[in-house]
């Protein structure tokens, strides 16, 4: 058994961090607030890997991404606000259809024209 004294030292200075009453609500909500969005956007969009290589062309195309997720946010929001008498149950095949057109839409951008 081999005891890393650094990976240690570091787990003791994180617990004590997390001991501070302002830093654990930073964490508690930075887990709520930011890892559910890329959990979602991996798990239920199928969103695993860039299809282009290069920082800038990552960025545009997570920006996309994002962008599709913004949009399914405010579409559910609205599609709430607008049944609020009738019951609605969501299957997400819909919201995962819409995802997937924004995503191969952006495919085809991409390519040239002639």
């Amino acid at each position: 058994v081999h005891w890393n004294t650094i990976f240690e030292e570091m787990k003791a200075k994180a617990k004590t961090a997390l001991e501070c009453e302002t830093k654990a609500a930073i964490y508690a909500r930075r887990k709520v607030e930011v890892e559910s969005v890329f959990g979602h956007i991996k798990g239920n969009r199928s969103f695993r890997r860039f299809s282009l290589r290069g920082l800038d062309k990552v960025h545009v195309e997570f920006g996309i991404v994002a962008l599709a997720h913004n949009i399914l946010k405010v579409a559910g929001i609205r599609q709430l606000l607008l049944d609020n008498n009738r019951k609605y149950i969501k299957t997400g095949g819909e919201k995962h259809c819409v995802f997937l057109h924004l995503f191969y839409l952006e495919g085809l951008i991409r390519q040239p024209p002639f």
